[in-house]
């Protein structure tokens, strides 16, 4: 597991005058809390048993011994993480809610959106939880077992071929990389959820889509659909029979995924410093480590002015793609 070199000089970012003056009036409010029972609520804005939710439930039980206080998920899917992130934007900043989300609420919906529904600055970057990795699958009736293979096809076909993507997410950006890159004529089709994803390739209704290596690991393993290529440097147990990208000559048409906890702006320095060292400790035991090792996923964490940086580099890429293909969802 890779931790940023300076989040323990400053995991909860730097306090002012004001704030060290604060820090045991708000110390001992955190304590009365977790003397109280009072949970520390992480809304998902995902469904239960999704890779997030997951995760989230994961660092929960873990979380809970070192900040002796309960720990609890609360799942609050819909509009592409809209909901949950603008639930806990408008929630106290007391320490008691925070958000466990996707890539997607912060490097990539700003750009999708003349006015963003949510707003980094609407919010303390708290840490990286992981970092995990994009796929390429493609369905059984495609004739090929690489990218160039792949690419051959393609572009013997008469018309465009379908690949899976809902607008905006990080799958179609993929998409749109892919076709910027290799040249090749795709046409997008939405589809509601993973599952949806899969029936549609297994039944070869579209040809290709990206996803994530949990979702589909098993139908690979099994024989009922194809993954030519993984953003990770190396193959994976889950799917230790696809190439990363890279070695294919390819790196470039498909880019990782993380989700990372934020809390409501205004959370005090103190607080988030509390509970930012109690993730990064969860981020260390061993189940799940090995859990989350076996998708070639990456328990991640860094301390806020890092996380932020790298959430604004994000940002900017996705956003010069977007430009590009002149994407919007307003």
């Amino acid at each position: 597991m890779k931790m940023s070199k300076d989040r323990d000089v400053a995991a909860g970012g730097r306090l002012g005058r004001r704030g060290v003056l604060a820090a045991p009036f708000v110390l001992g409010l955190a304590g009365r809390a977790s003397a109280q029972g009072r949970p520390l609520r992480i809304v998902v804005p995902f469904n239960g048993g999704s890779e997030p939710d997951i995760l989230a439930r994961r660092l929960a039980a873990a979380m809970q011994p070192v900040l002796d206080q309960p720990v609890v998920v609360d799942n609050r899917s819909g509009a592409n993480t809209v909901i949950a992130a603008s639930h806990v934007a408008q929630s106290r900043p007391d320490g008691e809610t925070i958000l466990l989300t996707s890539s997607s609420t912060f490097a990539t919906l700003p750009n999708l959106y003349a006015t963003p529904p949510v707003r980094l600055e609407q919010f303390e970057p708290m840490t990286m939880a992981m970092r995990a990795h994009m796929v390429l699958y493609v369905s059984n009736d495609v004739p090929a077992n690489s990218i160039p293979e792949l690419i051959q096809w393609a572009n013997a076909q008469p018309q465009p071929i379908l690949y899976g993507a809902n607008a905006g997410a990080i799958g179609h950006l993929c998409g749109e990389r892919m076709k910027q890159v290799t040249g090749i004529r795709m046409s997008d089709v939405s589809y509601r959820g993973s599952l949806g994803m899969q029936q549609l390739l297994m039944a070869g209704d579209i040809k290709l889509a990206f996803d994530g290596v949990p979702a589909h690991a098993e139908m690979v393993a099994a024989g009922r659909i194809k993954a030519l290529g993984i953003t990770a440097d190396r193959a994976v147990p889950m799917l230790p029979n696809v190439r990363p990208l890279t070695e294919q000559g390819f790196g470039n048409i498909a880019m990782s995924y993380w989700y990372g906890i934020f809390a409501p702006k205004g959370t005090p320095q103190p607080v988030l410093a509390r509970q930012i060292d109690a993730i990064h400790r969860a981020q260390k035991a061993e189940a799940l480590v090995n859990q989350f090792a076996a998708q070639g996923a990456e328990l991640e964490g860094n301390a806020p002015d890092a996380f932020r940086e790298m959430i604004v580099s994000e940002r900017d890429s996705w956003g010069a793609l977007i430009r590009s293909i002149n994407l919007r969802l307003d």
